[in-house]
């Protein structure tokens, strides 16, 4: 009743599919797509990419050409979707392999013919990570790594390809990729999340750098490790370093991670300028003061 159920006609029940689907609203998804993306490893760095410098780009992964998998659960009937390998086609001419069946790659049978494309291209994006089969209502995966093959692939392909390497996640919780955090070779990883129907169109923007990424993590991505001393059965926050238990969240877990909570890099490179004052303050009385103030250099 609170909720207004029983108040007559609603303000908004006479919209239809059509004002969903409005070129406002679309548009407005490819934005929200865009300020979710995180970058989260930029080696080189290998992004952007430039459509003049990278004219070829191979375009690989399970994930790769996916549309429904990008609206995650409980969503409505998209207006219409553009696929990771859509939105990279309009910047660049695109090599696609999936390199595996699906995300679940149980085996290596269509590896050939991804590390074949890598070697052509200018630079490789693969499109790896989960799906709803993987992660969903009443479906909880048992671990953070990446699925079957998944990490083979990444490395078989990183090793061949002779321009920069893309890894781009698409999943609804972390995965631990520390693997390719730390392999040189891979110089980009983006976390798209599933980002909407619009998602392969963001993606591409921030790939080829028509969009700044700005997003942050919204969660704490921990090694697989962490998941041997923290039985399911233990919701405590707080750790307790005499039975061997971790802790939950970054105000608590305090051990090795993947990446941190609210991690996030972006393009550009800034200068911030801090004002200060001494702790105590003398003002004269004819109002004249002095400030104080130091200039910090950061680069993403």
């Amino acid at each position: 009743m609170r909720l207004g159920m029983f108040d007559g006609a609603q303000q908004y029940g006479h919209l239809g599919p059509r004002d969903v689907c409005s070129p406002s609203h679309q548009q407005l998804a490819v934005e929200a797509a865009r300020q979710g993306i995180v970058l989260l490893k930029n080696h080189g760095p290998a992004l952007p990419l430039s459509p003049r410098r990278h004219r070829t780009v191979a375009v690989i992964g399970p994930n790769s050409d996916v549309t429904v998998t990008m609206i995650g659960n409980y969503a409505g009937v998209a207006c219409g979707y553009t696929s990771p390998l859509q939105g990279i086609s309009k910047y660049a001419k695109t090599i696609h392999e999936k390199g595996c069946g699906d995300v679940a790659c149980t085996d290596d049978k269509l590896f050939a013919g991804a590390v074949n494309a890598a070697r052509q291209a200018d630079a490789t994006v693969l499109v790896m990570g989960l799906d709803q089969s993987i992660e969903a209502e009443f479906r909880d995966r048992t671990g953070l790594l990446l699925p079957g093959f998944q990490q083979e692939l990444i490395s078989e392909v990183s090793k061949a390809s002779r321009g920069p390497v893309v890894l781009v996640l698409m999943s609804g919780g972390p995965v631990d990729v520390t693997f390719a955090n730390n392999d040189p070779r891979i110089g980009g990883i983006v976390w798209a999340g599933y980002p909407g129907q619009a998602g392969g169109a963001a993606i591409a923007d921030v790939l080829f750098g028509a969009h700044n990424p700005g997003g942050k993590l919204p969660m704490t991505w921990y090694p697989q490790e962490y998941l041997k001393n923290l039985p399911m059965t233990t919701m405590d926050m707080r750790s307790n370093l005499a039975k061997g238990y971790p802790g939950r969240t970054y105000r608590f877990y305090k051990g090795p991670l993947v990446y941190p909570f609210g991690h996030g890099l972006s393009y550009t490179k800034f200068i911030t300028t801090i004002f200060e004052a001494p702790k105590t303050l003398a003002i004269p009385i004819d109002g004249r003061h002095t400030s104080n103030s130091s200039t910090i250099s950061n680069k993403s």
